[in-house]
């Protein structure tokens, strides 16, 4: 059997460099960076120390794609990454960040800095805060030395560092700084402009290799038996593949969680790029499982198993057209409206965003494929999301629970035929024995 992959070590200055231009897709610098800075700090800790830090994976591009733009950092050579990074994406992450300033985003979209101090007497590394910012035996930001490296100016950095830690101790009456302590701060300010030489181990996916052959390499190779889900390749393809997609996909999210008129800010969910997705997914193709997902945009008609470019572009324009509607913000906080109506005013206060993502499927599905009246429609979607979390219609396996509605629809030919069906769902969970036993049961334990 041919090899799927190669191994390829790359330093650490060549990978970073790599992300810099474009050539190589991180992903993660648009999304929410979800590393503590004390694991930034760890890591630079093990590198420091020569401990191994584990794999990074990346994956050639398919060359299927014509309309390739720009991820990640502003200033790109390269208009299409010729390899993305499946695996590594937080590390690489941490290290772009915190030795050249790069922002990242944090759980709730906003851009920030990832600041670590370092005290080269001790070759001790630590999270900023205010106590080092002016402490003088602290690099107060790493990044500050490796600019300077860039600059051909590390001695320049190295003397003034000195010399202001020689004029702290004189201002308290302390002895200078002896000639073995000076040594000692040179070499671990070496020490720590040598990680860009840090050598990583590389496994290159080769362009052959499809997403399952990825998936399982992913699972053999990582030591927690971590699985590579549907969603990382999705949102891998979107960043690299369109960006303009991918921008509107990742605005969207960052303004649900910001107190704003006109955009997607709610009180019932924090929306990911998953849901989304999903959504889309669900509206544009019927489908609730992620593993279609990356099939659908990758050229695969689900009916004949063939994939071709002009399924691809197809299936890639059925996608965004769904995501233009899911993503209008009068649809939006049209559906949204309806969870105060069914008595959940707050976020905390629904047990599923299965409910949310699907229950939105429903609306849109029933506003502009069967064209239920306004009123009607919000009457029966409303129904339907109390019972759905009352009963947690979605609890189990909800994706399969979902596969069942869309099989159940594609029977339904009309607004009537709509109505009723999500009525006679409504009906089937809140029978009789519900409210007069299972109801009371539930409560009394």
């Amino acid at each position: 059997m041919a090899e799927l992959y190669d191994n390829i070590p790359m330093e650490v200055e060549d990978l970073l460099k790599d992300i810099k231009s474009g050539k190589l897709g991180l992903p993660d610098l648009q999304r929410p960076f979800v590393w503590k800075d004390n694991k930034v700090r760890d890591l630079l800790d093990s590198m420091l120390k020569g401990f191994p830090i584990g794999y990074i994976m990346i994956w050639s591009a398919p060359e299927d794609y014509e309309n390739v733009k720009q991820i990640g950092l502003n200033e790109k050579n390269y208009k299409r990454s010729e390899d993305l990074v499946i695996d590594g994406q937080q590390r690489l992450t941490s290290l772009i960040a915190s030795m050249y300033g790069i922002k990242v985003k944090d759980k709730r979209f906003k851009e920030r800095r990832i600041r670590i101090v370092y005290n080269p007497l001790e070759a001790k590394f630590e999270v900023w805060s205010n106590r080092y910012e002016k402490d003088p035996l602290w690099i107060n930001d790493i990044s500050k030395l490796f600019e300077a490296d860039d600059r051909h100016e590390a001695t320049k950095f190295r003397r003034e560092f000195i010399k202001r830690l020689n004029e702290y101790k004189v201002s308290k009456e302390e002895p200078k700084l002896t000639d073995d302590e000076e040594i000692t701060i040179e070499e671990n300010l070496n020490a720590l402009l040598d990680l860009k030489d840090y050598s990583l181990p590389v496994l290159k996916i080769r362009q052959k290799a499809d997403e399952e052959d990825v998936a399982d390499i992913f699972k053999r190779v990582n030591s927690g038996g971590q699985n590579l889900n549907e969603n990382n390749f999705i949102e891998t393809l979107l960043s690299v593949y369109d960006n303009d997609v991918h921008d509107k996909i990742m605005k969207f999210c960052t303004e649900s969680r910001i107190p704003l008129d006109g955009t997607s800010f709610n009180n019932i969910i924090d929306v990911d790029p998953s849901h989304l997705i999903r959504i889309a997914m669900g509206y544009g193709f019927n489908r609730a499982r992620m593993r279609y997902g990356y099939k659908i945009l990758r050229g695969k008609n689900l009916k004949t198993g063939e994939t071709s470019e002009e399924t691809r572009k197809e299936n890639l324009e059925i996608f965004k057209n769904a995501l233009d509607l899911v993503m209008d913000v009068n649809n939006w906080h049209a559906y949204l409206n309806l969870f105060p109506n069914a008595g959940y005013i707050r976020g905390n206060l629904v047990s599923s965003s299965y409910v949310v993502i699907y229950g939105y499927v429903w609306y849109l599905m029933g506003k502009y494929q069967y064209h239920v009246g306004p009123l009607e429609l919000r009457k029966v979607i409303t129904k339907f999301i109390f019972m759905s979390l009352v009963r947690q219609y979605y609890g189990l396996a909800p994706e399969s629970s979902v596969e069942r509605n869309f099989a159940d629809l594609r029977d339904v030919k009309d607004a009537q035929g709509f109505v009723d069906y999500f009525n006679k769902e409504v009906e089937l969970n809140f029978t009789e024995d519900f409210f007069t036993k299972t109801l009371p049961d539930d409560l009394h334990s």
